[in-house]
């Protein structure tokens, strides 16, 4: 009977505790207290809004090598949305890291956004479209000459603003004819990159007082900037493996406000996006200046949105000056992950040039202590970024910790201690010690 009733108390206790249990997390469900229960999923950004609003975050890079400083080491990370744009306005609680397979927590301190990171260093190659229809008004009155000089001035004053360790070289291009001189790309025009701030704006004065005359070539000007940036013995743009220094940020803006009217056209970019698939660390972005085709299509009264073959004169034509090929910038710019922009007027031009800007200096910047620090030992680490739409995942990415300098693990540096005092011992106070015993005899 006693065991009856012990048994029967149990069962009572262990019910009750059961049901506290159950009312409790229904409680939380309607009660403040479900913010305690948040703070993981606050971790990992599930409960945030998402900061790319419909737009979700597509991928995530670790950009370059990680870098080291003895036991420190700091990641640079780019996000982008399903668009390519950069996303920039990420907080710390979207980011995860894993390193050698384990997560890796890091302090609030050691995260930075893409306004607080240290700028990385960067070459910028714009190149200008010089071709007479340059001199026409865009739909905001401007010249389109004046238009884009007037908003890569704002772009410079921008990297400027941002203190980064950018050179920029301004080169115009477009083919001779027609008793016109052209202006034609070769590797002595590149190489005369400039400081951001003033002497980029002088660059640009002077151009402004240029009458451009060329035909439109597109493809062949930027194939020989993407060669260019991709000579592996300039260590300006491929410092050596061993230089323990970062890989600069190789950029290309082509402003074009035309199209490629080549007979070998076809031919040309081919050359061109074959070029582009073998080159990882170049990106180009495009910015075509003028009416897109939907606006084209609208302004004639077509049918559909205009292409090659709706260029010339009379009705359901276009004039050849207006068109501008959209099809082949995107292009352009989606093998090298830039972004391809659109516009007919010169504030929207420098709108679209700070988007530019972003996707340059658009990096996040994690820094952490690598867990046992083994001189010369091989570290992998990724990073995934979460939000409301899902998570990103970075490839893994390797590093090698310096064989020279640099903290010991704390068991190693324990070991050596203990060692060196043992030595000091033996070698220092034994010999006394048995000296000492020996005068002690003698008297």
């Amino acid at each position: 009977m006693v065991k009856t009733s012990l048994d029967l108390s149990i069962t009572i206790a262990s019910s009750i505790q059961r049901l506290s249990i159950g009312l409790l997390i229904t409680g939380c469900f309607t009660s403040p207290c479900l913010a305690k229960f948040d703070t993981h999923a606050s971790r990992v950004g599930l409960y945030e809004k998402s900061p790319t609003g419909d737009i979700g975050i597509k991928n995530a890079e670790i950009v370059g090598t990680p870098s080291v400083d003895e036991d420190k080491v700091t990641v640079r990370v780019k996000v982008k949305d399903d668009n390519q744009r950069p996303v920039m306005d990420l907080q710390e609680t979207n980011f995860s890291l894993t390193v050698d397979g384990k997560p890796l927590q890091f302090k609030n301190k050691n995260w930075k956004n893409p306004k607080n990171a240290e700028p990385p260093t960067a070459w910028i190659i714009v190149l200008l479209d010089f071709s007479g229809s340059m001199n026409k008004e865009d739909k905001g009155g401007t010249t389109k000459l004046q238009g884009a000089i007037n908003a890569i001035k704002k772009f410079n004053t921008a990297l400027a603003e941002s203190d980064s360790r950018a050179k920029m070289e301004i080169v115009p291009f477009g083919e001779p004819g027609g008793g016109c001189k052209g202006n034609p790309v070769t590797d002595k025009e590149l190489n005369n990159f400039l400081d951001i701030g003033s002497k980029v704006e002088s660059k640009l004065d002077s151009l402004a007082h240029e009458t451009p005359c060329a035909a439109t070539n597109i493809y062949d000007p930027l194939s020989t900037a993407v060669k260019y940036l991709d000579n592996l013995k300039d260590e300006r743009f491929h410092p050596k493996p061993d230089s323990n220094q970062p890989q600069p940020r190789l950029s290309i803006i082509l402003l074009s406000d035309g199209y490629d009217d080549s007979p070998r056209e076809p031919e040309r970019f081919q050359s061109l996006m074959s070029l582009l698939k073998g080159n990882y660390d170049i990106t180009v972005h495009t910015l075509g200046y003028g009416l897109t085709p939907e606006q084209l299509e609208g302004k004639y009264g077509l049918s559909h949105p205009p292409t090659r073959q709706d260029i010339g004169i009379g009705r359901g034509k276009i004039p050849e000056e207006e068109f501008v090929d959209r099809d082949k910038l995107t292009k352009i710019a989606k093998e090298t992950g830039g972004i391809a922009e659109f516009s007919a007027q010169a504030d929207k031009v420098a709108q679209q040039l700070q988007e530019f800007l972003d996707a340059l200096l658009g990096e996040y910047e994690i820094s952490y202590l690598q867990p046992n620090p083994e001189r010369g030992s091989q570290h992998h680490v990724y990073v995934e970024v979460h939000s409301v739409a899902g998570v990103a995942k970075s490839e893994p990415k390797p590093y090698t910790m310096p064989v020279f300098g640099g903290s010991l693990p704390r068991v190693t540096r324990l070991y050596i201690f203990l060692s060196v005092v043992a030595a000091l011992a033996i070698a220092g106070v034994l010999p006394f010690s048995i000296w000492a015993q020996l005068l002690k005899r003698q008297l």
